[in-house]
């Protein structure tokens, strides 16, 4: 009887020695799954973030052009700022702090528009960027977002 005892606590051993093995095995493999797996996740998670922050600063570019025009278009509905404007064209550049603390550059510009001669039209352009290499000029690299309309005389 005590042989028969002797012979399973063997068994057991062999098998939990064979069961060890496996594991490490198994867990070898899963980290390698589990690598190629989670290693194009972060990546994808950085970009997205990337592309988010993009969109951000684009619709934040937006909101504060549309803002500038509707101040133009305010200013320009004074019949004396609207003559100005229209025998002198403007050309400025001035800097935008979004409501999110953001700083961009705006540059507006208001000129007549002779497509309608009989009509005095005030074309109002304004272009929103943010100036990366502070050189206060739109490159091909920065995100920039513009805005035309056109205004009749008050």
């Amino acid at each position: 009887m005590k042989s028969h005892h002797c012979s399973t606590n063997v068994r057991r051993r062999r098998h939990v020695a064979t069961r060890q093995g496996a594991t490490l095995i198994d867990v070898a493999i899963g980290s390698m799954l589990l690598s190629l797996l989670l290693i194009p996740s972060v990546r994808w998670i950085g970009h997205s973030e990337s592309i988010n922050q993009r969109l951000e600063d684009r619709d934040a570019m937006l909101f504060e052009a549309e803002s500038f025009i509707e101040i133009l278009k305010v200013k320009m509905s004074e019949p004396s700022e609207f003559a100005s404007a229209f025998d002198r064209p403007i050309d400025d550049l001035t800097k935008v702090v979004s409501p999110s603390g953001k700083v961009f550059l705006a540059q507006y510009q208001l000129e007549p528009d002779k497509t309608l001669p009989t009509a005095k039209l005030l074309s109002i352009r304004v272009t929103v960027w943010r100036d990366a290499n502070s050189n206060a000029r739109i490159d091909a690299t920065e995100v920039s977002e513009s805005l035309q309309t056109q205004m009749a005389s008050p």
